[in-house]
């Protein structure tokens, strides 16, 4: 009962009232009379003060004033000699004031007197009974306020503020509680929707123009999250269908490797079978052809390290075993040192190098991966060109990106092989010892460049190919 919004805002309402109103005439019914007595003390002390300054054998129409003043406040005065003779009374009835109030109380007379607070079942009064000496003569000055009538009038604001107190709680819990089913009927609204998307309903919405702004915002909420709901379902159910596309692709996959790696054995097989047929030469060459039989030897060692590496690499990448380092990059100085790596093998084959770089081109990520990577697109035109052919290197930012490319002349790629061409398991049939080179070497950028998060392709231009790829700028 208690959880329920209309029924809190009740509480909430009695104990604010409970806490203002309440503690209002508790307040009241303490602090009223002391600060009254303390005013009304000032006064008195005040108006003491001020008798102490009249001539009591000459009073003047100006004192008469001045008593009359503080009279105005409830004030009395009973002022006499020490013959008992009176100087000044507030009531008529001299002799019999001054006995009560003088002769019957000389022992509590004082020159330096304090506010006396007298209660009694039938009064309260405030007086001060002081001793005034003027030319050797003493006069005792009376001054009483009876407040009686006073506390009668604070009994009775306590009971008006009572009964206000009823009358408020009332009505405020008549209105808080229709202003709570005005406040509840959106939320129950909103409730309603949101129950409709536990049961995957999406048509209904919750009304946004209320008369609440958090209830609206939380309606456009609701809203927006269903139909992200319904989106998301939409795409489970696409996922779904992808996932059996994926089924057959990992079957496909499943063959493609099986049939890499008969080839990867076979094209092992050759360099072994070269590599002992040599061996076995040389113990009966002469030792002058043994020179010839060594580089051969050499050389078939190279191809297969060659593609041993290459098959490593595509195994960690695949498998990320390797932790990518992420740190500034410079392209510009990586290219440098491609291009001196690669001189010699450049000119051996006398290719034109030609590049277009522009300055400061940074990106962030692995230098090892991306030195690999660019250096499989170098390789990969150096065995695409022919002799004394022409290769061109491209570096330049493009919007907030880095793109690298590398162009070389010699045949095109059929359009139908464009899509071919990054995957592993893929053979050029027109180029030899293609597993070990092309086909490997462009899977290998393929998978850096997704590390990195950017973007690889290849164009056929009009007298060649060019490979091309971009990569996020650093600080961009």
């Amino acid at each position: 009962m208690f959880k329920k919004i209309s029924v809190r805002f009740i509480l909430l309402e009695w104990v604010f009232l409970a806490i203002v109103i309440g503690g209002s005439i508790v307040l009241y019914g303490i602090f009223a009379p002391i600060y009254y007595n303390n005013y009304k003390g000032e006064i008195i002390l005040q108006a003491f003060e001020d008798v102490k300054e009249t001539d009591f054998k000459n009073i003047s129409e100006e004192d008469i004033g001045m008593f009359l003043e503080y009279e105005k406040e409830n004030l009395s005065f009973t002022i006499a000699d020490e013959n008992m003779n009176s100087v000044y009374t507030t009531k008529s009835n001299e002799e019999h004031v001054i006995h009560r109030n003088i002769e019957l109380k000389l022992d509590q007379y004082s020159e330096n007197p304090e506010i006396i607070n007298k209660n009694s079942k039938r009064t309260k009064t405030l007086k001060l009974l002081g001793i005034v000496r003027q030319e050797g003569i003493l006069y005792y000055v009376c001054i009483r306020d009876k407040i009686e009538n006073v506390y009668s009038s604070f009994r009775l604001t306590e009971k008006f503020m009572v009964a206000m107190f009823i009358i408020a709680l009332s009505i405020g819990s008549i209105i808080m509680y229709f202003f709570s089913r005005n406040l509840v009927r959106p939320i129950q609204n909103v409730s309603r929707v949101a129950k409709r998307l536990a049961e995957r309903e999406f048509g209904e919405k919750a009304d946004e123009n209320g008369s609440y702004e958090e209830v609206n915002h939380l309606a456009k909420c609701i809203n927006c999250m269903s139909g992200q709901l319904q989106d998301y379902v939409e795409q489970i159910e696409e996922s779904q269908k992808q996932l059996l596309n994926q089924n057959i692709q990992k079957e496909r996959m499943e063959k493609a490797r099986k049939d890499f790696i008969a080839n990867v054995s076979h094209e092992l097989k050759t360099p072994l079978a070269v590599i002992s047929s040599q061996v076995e030469m040389l113990q009966y060459v002469e030792e002058k052809e043994k020179e010839y039989y060594y580089v051969s030897i050499l050389e078939e060692v190279t191809k297969m390290s060659e593609m041993v590496g290459n098959l490593l690499n595509i195994s960690v990448m695949e498998h990320h075993m390797e932790k990518m380092k992420e740190e500034p990059v410079s392209m510009n100085d990586v290219i440098s040192y491609m291009l001196m790596k690669y001189d010699a093998l450049m000119q051996k084959k006398k290719l034109t190098i030609q590049t277009k770089l522009e300055e400061d081109c940074y990106v962030l990520g692995d230098r090892e991966y991306i030195e690999q990577a660019m250096s499989n697109f170098i390789m990969n035109a150096f065995e695409r060109t022919g002799r004394q052919g022409n290769i061109a290197i491209s570096l330049r930012k493009v919007e907030e990106s880095i793109y690298f490319s590398v162009y070389n002349e010699g045949e095109r790629i059929p359009e139908e092989d464009m899509g071919k061409i990054w995957k592993s398991f893929y053979m050029e049939e027109s180029t030899e010892e293609a597993v070990g080179h092309a086909g490997i070497g462009l899977y290998i950028v393929q998978n850096v460049i997704h590390l990195h998060g950017g973007k690889y392709g290849a164009d056929n231009k009009e007298q060649g190919v060019e490979f091309w790829f971009m990569l996020p700028a650093f600080g961009s």
